[in-house]
């Protein structure tokens, strides 16, 4: 052992156990306080640094919007044909069986809902994880529910807004339109969509103007006001105020079937006219005989025929009285399948009796009955079904009406 200036100092000796200065007494230690210093450290291999996770972005009452998952277009309160293509909203009991009962229920399980997700008072549930459930059986989240709920309350709107668009819509369309309206407005402002609420007034603004200032038909500074206002709309919520698929497959329909009516129209002339770009209700109707015959280059005559029809068919809507069913566009469609039937039997009877005047007849007489058929279905929104009827033999044709009619 060494003093403090560096010089060794004798210690004691183990094998004599004679110390050279006598002994070291140790020092005491006392304890204050246990540590937990933990296990043995463990080295670690060099690996990056994990970044801390970003916090959520705030969001505000406007921007929930984009919340709400994208749907397709609403289901039909018919029955689809087994055969057409589904839609992403799935029909069902779920969802309820008609859009009346989902009507009858937005105050109570609508309100239930908002109030489970936070946007009301807020209720204790025994599992707060486990997703609200509204007492009328609804969807567990509220904003998907809302938007099922507007895209259903908002069909009699759409076929009103692509009437308005081809400048073909009657006033009796805006007392089905501003209830619905109302009714989405109402869980729009629940939700706290504010920007939505506003779009929704300015719309409701423009009905009831149109509802002053129209007669018989929507007129054109109404048309002009409506078509203003329902843009922030489509904007805002796609999926349930969206036109232009719609409208384009319906047109398209309509167009190509009141075109096949018309004697001396066939393939070669209809590509004339969607190439000149007559291809919309809104350019048929306007367009002039002679217009048509100078930039297709159809025969005069037939640029008549063509001219003629339209014309017809734009007063064949606006004679067409509404309601929230649809009833007399229905009574109409059964009247044509009734008057389908009967050809179908002659032509069977003809075929039979090898009668091959009468069977031509019976042929082209069901045939102009079923382009007609097309065209009403269209307006009633079953661009599926007739794709799907479209494809079968006459006598099915008629069972599948038949169901429709009966559903």
């Amino acid at each position: 052992m060494r003093d403090g200036d560096g010089k060794r100092q004798p210690v004691a000796s183990p094998q004599s156990g004679a110390p050279d200065s006598g002994p070291i007494k140790p020092q005491p230690i006392l304890v204050t306080r246990v540590l937990d210093v933990g296990p043995p450290l463990v080295p670690r291999q060099n690996a990056p640094a994990a970044k801390p996770p970003s916090p959520p972005e705030p969001r505000s009452a406007a921007s929930a919007l984009d919340a709400i998952p994208p749907i397709a277009p609403p289901p039909r309160s018919r029955p689809e044909a087994p055969d057409v293509m589904t839609t992403e909203i799935v029909e069902g009991e779920s969802l309820w069986d008609s859009v009346e009962a989902l009507i009858e229920d937005v105050d109570a399980g609508f309100g239930a809902i908002v109030e489970a997700e936070g946007n009301g008072p807020r209720t204790v549930r025994e599992n707060p994880a486990s997703p609200a459930r509204s007492p009328s059986g609804g969807l567990s989240n509220a904003r998907e529910l809302f938007l099922q709920l507007a895209t259903a309350h908002v069909r009699h709107v759409r076929d009103f807004m692509i009437d308005v668009k081809a400048g073909q819509a009657t006033a009796e369309w805006l007392s089905l339109c501003e209830p619905a309206m109302q009714s989405v407005r109402k869980m729009a402002e629940q939700l706290e969509l504010r920007e939505l609420v506003a779009a929704l007034d300015g719309y409701l603004t423009a009905l009831k103007a149109a509802a002053e200032h129209s007669g018989l038909v929507v007129d054109d500074e109404s048309r002009s006001y409506l078509i203003a206002s329902y843009e922030p709309l489509v904007a805002l919520l796609p999926a349930a105020f969206a036109l232009d698929a719609v409208k384009s497959k319906r047109e398209g329909i309509i167009v190509r079937s009141l075109l096949f009516q018309i004697p001396s129209v066939g393939k070669v002339t209809i590509d004339k006219l969607f190439s000149s770009g007559l291809s919309t209700l809104d350019a048929l109707f306007t367009a002039r005989p002679e217009e048509i015959a100078h930039t297709t280059g159809i025969e005069q005559d037939i640029a008549e025929k063509i001219s003629e029809r339209f014309a017809r068919y734009k007063k064949e809507l606006q004679s067409t009285s509404l309601d929230e069913e649809r009833s007399g566009e229905h009574a109409r469609l059964t009247e044509l399948t009734n008057l389908l039937e009967r050809h179908q039997r002659t032509f069977e009877q003809a075929e039979k009796n090898e009668d091959g005047a009468k069977k031509r007849s019976a042929r082209k007489a069901r045939e102009a009955v079923f382009l007609e058929i097309k065209v009403l279905l269209a307006r009633l929104g079953e661009v599926e079904r007739v794709a799907s009827i479209d494809k079968m033999a006459f006598a099915q044709k008629v069972v599948e009406l038949r169901k429709f009619s009966a559903g």
